[in-house]
């Protein structure tokens, strides 16, 4: 099996090139239903989590996401610790999402913002990062996400610097591609991971 990191940074259009990555049949890991799936009601992350910013509690008891949004991204020290809490289970759970494809499955994609960041890169066989120009990024956030133009620069120097994602990553694709070539892109990339599948099962049976 080839594992596919897929990253980019916020608002670059990592989930818009999933979609098609899962049009061609590849099954794709979101990560970011990994965090909400380990902050789930009852869970020890989400009871470090309370105990570290009790004040990101909801009424109900779960996480407010758009406060210990607000939080971390106003305070780094706030978004380490934060990180320092989730990633160890978000890393968990990927790789019990990982375990559970059979052999029938030569290619996985997952997609996660912080690959670089976290050392996950190490364990993919490919990497492909999302890029628009921070111009791009800036005018999604404000219109996706109600942001001023003040607080989406903040969220954007908060991540890695886009040449910095972009050197490290296998593959570079444009997050304002139109359709059709995009789609030739991510079969171009998929061309190349079943032949590393090929190439993989070929030697596994020369050591046999």
């Amino acid at each position: 099996m080839i594992v596919i990191g897929l990253t980019g940074g916020i608002a670059s259009g990592k989930s818009h090139v999933a979609r098609f990555f899962e049009q061609e049949g590849v099954p794709v890991i979101h990560s970011d239903r990994l965090a909400r799936e380990a902050v789930e009601i009852g869970t020890p992350a989400l009871k470090s989590v309370l105990e570290a910013f009790p004040d990101v509690m909801a009424p109900d008891g779960s996480l407010d996401r758009k406060k210990m949004g607000r939080r971390i991204f106003d305070s780094p020290e706030d978004r380490r610790r934060l990180e320092e809490i989730l990633h160890p289970r978000i890393r968990e759970l990927f790789r019990q999402r990982l375990s559970a494809f059979d052999e029938t499955v030569p290619v996985v994609v997952y997609e996660v913002p912080l690959l670089f960041e976290t050392g996950l890169d190490r364990e993919m066989d490919l990497t492909v990062a999302v890029d628009v120009p921070e111009s791009v990024q800036e005018e999604r956030l404000v219109r996706r996400d109600g942001l001023s133009g003040e607080e989406a620069r903040r969220r954007l120097l908060a991540q890695w610097a886009r040449g910095d994602r972009n050197r490290k990553a296998d593959y570079v694709l444009s997050g304002s591609l139109p359709e059709t070539r995009l789609r030739e892109a991510i079969r171009e990339i998929l061309d190349v991971s079943r032949s590393l599948v090929k190439n993989t099962e070929k030697e596994e049976r020369r050591r046999q």
